[in-house]
């Protein structure tokens, strides 16, 4: 400890606040906070003995701290997290995946959407009582993390992007909102869209259900969000039996259909307490300076989400240093639950009880369960926290493919990292044997079960690319439309090999389908250039370089699909239009020949014996076919020079 430091030392009053390391080049290089500044600034250089090594090496480095006074504990953590957001400190963890949380609000319009939400109201937006609403304006403990908004009621927050969009998901099977931007008004207002046909939306724009009763749909979803699915069914139960009594059968059996769809989901959640807690257990592993933190979330006594979260620059940190410098960074955005359960004893329980009781607006337990229902949930915690570690670093390939989605998100304005993404291409000779292919690749890895291929039909003979590309995006949407489930879901993101023309042949594509959620792009052949819709120059990719080398790669695939297909549909027509030629091959003969050899090629090289062994075949047959394939195989004559 520096003269500087000893005397600083003596003037850092006893108050709560958040402090800094700083390096010799005045560099913030660890980030912390405290409810006393005075003691634990002490604790830091005069106990220099007594800490783990990472920490022992931390205050070697610093040669000068800082500080900053707050009025409560919370206002500390709050600039902690704050501070170590904005200067990225080197002795502190970081989180890999720290962004912040969505939300989902449920919007006020006469017919309501479900759309996502990152960036919160102002705290005069949101109707909440006196102390809680003045500290947070996040969560109403009282409404089961609903709040209500000018704008809408907003719920959450989701613990990650995948979490949210399983839940918009499910909402839309269960309930079918709509989620287009029209003005409705309740009556019939044109062709309603594709969600309509695959029955994810009840289709407010027909005119077939009433603002009424599609008041009563966005009420079920609030309570559904709010995790009170007895409520749900309860209502439903209520609604069909008054449904039936007044013989209205037709909306009875819809209403039965729904509940049947809810008591599924529902009993797809495991029970993990008898009483009905709201709880989140936190389990956290730690191996060779990186760690996992698995967060097992409880509500009225069902478990209802994993969430995990990658922690580096751990250095030689133990589990409970990780924990408990966790809690701050989690919850200063993360919803806070009326007990926090911890796989690890950490040193400040009873501190942390007391900021987050402040964060919440009510009492908040943290506990570290040594026995009991409680104990096996944290434990349960730590295995998953466990099992994510062994298998979190992925393969190279696995690797690259998250970073290139979350490269693709940030360079395409998309809400969230993109996990189903669809790659568009034609092959033709001269309009000819004209081939469209569709690749489809998940989380940024090829899903070849999910492969399509179409052979051109309208534009048959006319050497359009244009053409060919709006008939195969039609056709893949009406399969769609009918409720083909080899075409569902509808892609995160729809990319088409071509410019700018191929671009505005997608998004018309999707137009006439009143599909308005899916983006689109198009990646120009020679220059590699992406395009999106409204923008007239391209994207400039060269900050995005994983991002991009993933579009070429689906563009690649998508062209290789397509021209296999291609070459095999002329081969075969080539090989069709030599046999015909062959006295006694009939179409049957044709067909089996092509089947059993595959190819002309291989059928020349066959031998009689072989060729006359052919289902359907003879001798004599044989004799003709090979006859003829040694006409064809005699070498053509060159003109002299």
């Amino acid at each position: 400890m520096n003269e500087q430091i000893a005397r600083k030392l003596k003037t850092v009053p006893d108050e709560p606040g958040a402090y800094m390391m700083l390096d010799g080049k005045r560099e913030v290089i660890y980030v912390g906070k405290a409810r006393s500044l005075r003691k634990r600034l002490q604790q830091w250089f005069r106990d220099d003995d007594k800490h783990s090594p990472w920490a022992t090496k931390m205050v070697k480095t610093a040669e000068d701290f800082d500080y900053i006074v707050t009025n409560s504990d919370l206002e500390a953590m709050t600039l902690e997290y704050n501070l170590i957001k904005e200067r990225d400190p080197r002795f502190n963890i970081r989180l890999v995946d720290d962004k912040s949380y969505p939300y989902l609000r449920l919007t006020a319009e006469r017919y309501p959407r479900l759309i996502v939400v990152r960036d919160l109201p102002s705290d005069s937006q949101v109707k909440m009582p006196g102390r809680y609403k003045q500290q947070r304006g996040l969560h109403d403990p009282k409404q089961h993390e609903v709040l209500s908004l000018r704008e809408g009621r907003l719920f959450g927050p989701f613990p990650s992007s995948n979490a949210m969009r399983r839940t918009m998901r499910v909402v839309q099977q269960l309930f079918g909102l709509r989620s287009c931007r029209r003005a409705l008004s309740g009556a019939a207002e044109g062709r309603p869209c594709l969600n309509y046909h695959i029955d994810r939306c009840v289709g407010p724009c027909t005119g077939e259900v009433t603002p009424e009763e599609y008041a009563a749909i966005c009420d079920e979803v609030a309570l559904f969000l709010s995790g009170r699915s007895d409520d749900v069914l309860d209502r439903l139960r209520e609604e069909m039996r008054e449904a039936a009594e007044r013989l209205d059968f037709e909306r009875a059996a819809q209403l039965r259909d729904r509940l049947q769809a809810v008591e599924t989901v529902t009993e797809g959640q495991l029970m993990v307490a008898t009483e009905e807690r709201e709880q989140d257990a936190l389990g956290v592993a730690v191996e060779n300076g990186r760690a996992i933190v698995a967060i097992l979330s409880v509500r009225r006594g069902r478990l209802l989400e994993k969430e995990q979260h990658t922690v580096e620059s751990v250095g030689d940190r133990e589990a409970a240093e990780v924990l408990e410098e966790f809690l701050g960074r989690h919850y200063a955005e993360a919803h806070v639950p009326r007990e926090v359960l911890l796989g690890h004893d950490i040193e400040d329980a009873e501190g942390w009880a007391e900021v987050l009781s402040q964060i919440r607006g009510q009492k908040v337990r943290v506990t570290a369960p040594q026995r009991g229902e409680k104990r096996r949930l944290v434990e349960l915690a730590v295995h998953n926290a466990t099992l994510a570690l062994r298998g979190d670093a992925g393969s190279p390939e696995e690797r690259r493919a998250r970073t290139a989605l979350a490269q693709l998100a940030e360079v395409l304005e998309l809400d969230e990292p993109p996990e189903r993404m669809e790659c568009y291409d034609i092959s033709t000779t001269q309009g000819r044997e004209s081939t469209g292919s569709m690749v489809v690749f998940a989380d940024g890895m090829p899903l070849k079960s999910a492969y399509r291929r179409f052979r051109m039909r309208a534009t048959e003979g006319k050497p359009d690319d244009f053409a060919m590309m709006g008939e195969m995006l039609q056709r893949r949407l009406r399969r769609a439309a009918e409720g083909d489930e080899k075409f569902l879901p509808l892609p995160d993101l729809l990319v088409v090999d071509g410019g700018k023309g191929q671009l505005g042949v997608a998004v018309r594509a999707l137009e006439a389908w009143e599909i308005e959620d899916v983006p689109v792009a198009s990646l120009a052949k020679r220059e590699e250039e992406v395009f999106v819709p409204g923008e007239p120059e391209p994207l400039q990719m060269s900050a995005y370089p994983e991002a991009r080398a993933l579009l070429q790669r689906m563009r690649d695939e998508a062209h290789r699909f397509a021209i296999t297909h291609h070459r095999g549909v002329r081969e075969k027509r080539l090989t069709e239009s030599v046999l015909e030629q062959a006295p006694g091959i009939g179409p049957a003969r044709r067909n089996m020949l092509l089947t059993t050899f595959g190819s002309i090629d291989a059928l020349g090289e066959a031998s009689l014996e072989e060729i006359a062994a052919v289902p359907g075949m003879t001798e004599n047959a044989a004799k003709a076919v090979v006859a003829l394939l040694a006409e064809y195989a005699e070498p053509a004559i060159e003109a002299e020079e």
